[in-house]
């Protein structure tokens, strides 16, 4: 009989054990988010350079102010798919599917420099949420978990591109995004439940 090894032993989803995940999260985000933050002056010498030109530069530049929401945003969805789906994720896993979110932004700056920007942040978009899609899917066995994260990815993605582009509105449109995200998440914290000291997601 074919045996599951991410098939997650009893009892694993305690109150205790979302609390140190989340806690992980929070931590090796804002890690990879200073780091991604670096690729600013890097970029700017690549356009000191003429390899990269100044406009796409610059969106470049304001894109780096999503790294950390992007990765604690996508991460906690993992989270969530663990709970639903019961199919375990370990750490490393987690930092792997980080560091690939972190890595869209060097990708995006090596694009950008053969390509007009547009081109370059769809194809690496697209790499990315397809590189996570197949990880999920290795890690889950379970196609519902693999929609819900790639819906996930191609929202954030869509929305920080329009935010980018957005101008003196991108205030307003992401502040009306975090409210929604707030509200959602409540709305899943609600369903939320422990039974016999584990964590159920209420349907």
């Amino acid at each position: 009989m074919e045996h599951n090894d991410q098939q997650v032993q009893y009892p694993r989803y305690t109150m205790q054990w979302l609390g140190v995940q989340s806690l992980i999260i929070v931590c090796v985000a804002f890690i990879l988010a200073v780091i991604v933050s670096c690729l600013d002056g890097f970029a700017h010498g690549r356009v000191e350079s003429g390899l990269l030109a100044a406009n796409s530069y610059k969106i470049i530049s304001d894109s780096l102010i999503y790294c950390f929401g992007i990765i604690v945003i996508t991460s906690l969805s993992i989270v969530l798919v663990e709970i639903v789906f019961r199919k375990a994720v370990n750490n490393l896993q987690y930092i792997l599917i980080e560091m690939a979110l972190a890595l869209f932004y060097l990708l995006l700056v090596a694009m950008a420099e053969k390509m007009p920007f547009i081109a370059s942040y769809i194809v690496v978009s697209a790499m990315t949420i397809t590189l996570i899609a197949l990880f999920v899917k290795g890690i889950t066995r379970t196609p519902k978990a693999v929609a819900l994260i790639t819906a996930i990815l191609a929202v954030e993605y869509t929305l920080m591109y329009i935010l980018l582009i957005l101008g003196s509105m991108a205030l307003l449109v992401g502040s009306l995004s975090l409210f929604a995200l707030i509200a959602l998440a409540m709305y899943f914290t609600l369903k939320l439940r422990v039974e016999n000291d584990e964590l159920t997601l209420k349907k």
